[in-house]
């Protein structure tokens, strides 16, 4: 999907080109935002986003758990998050919930 590139930070990613007279022509980075959006998801607790309220995975909330039996919870739970805002990832996790990957 194509939208505003966001910095590590989640701010705007502006790179301002200017015109010969050194005006301002463009700034703002437009480019492909699966992985940002498969970012936003996995970090964002439910709530965090008005207008979805039920969207987010909530990460932090698996990793202060770290227990080893939620591992299907977590892998099911992710992918019905990314799911539910129209991607169709993979999500696998290795030994520790921590060392997960998603593919799309």
């Amino acid at each position: 999907m194509k939208g505003i590139i966001l910095n590590e930070n989640f701010e705007l990613e502006v790179i301002p080109v200017r015109d010969t007279n050194g005006l301002i022509t463009s700034g703002i980075q437009v480019g492909n935002i699966d992985y940002q959006r498969v970012k936003i998801i996995v970090i964002a607790q439910k709530g965090e986003f008005k207008e979805f309220p039920t969207l987010g995975f909530g990460i932090d909330n698996y990793l202060k758990a770290n227990v080893q039996d939620i591992k299907q919870r977590f892998i099911a739970e992710m992918t019905k998050e990314l799911k539910s805002d129209g991607m169709n990832a993979k999500v696998t996790v290795g030994n520790k919930l921590s060392d997960f990957s998603v593919e799309i």
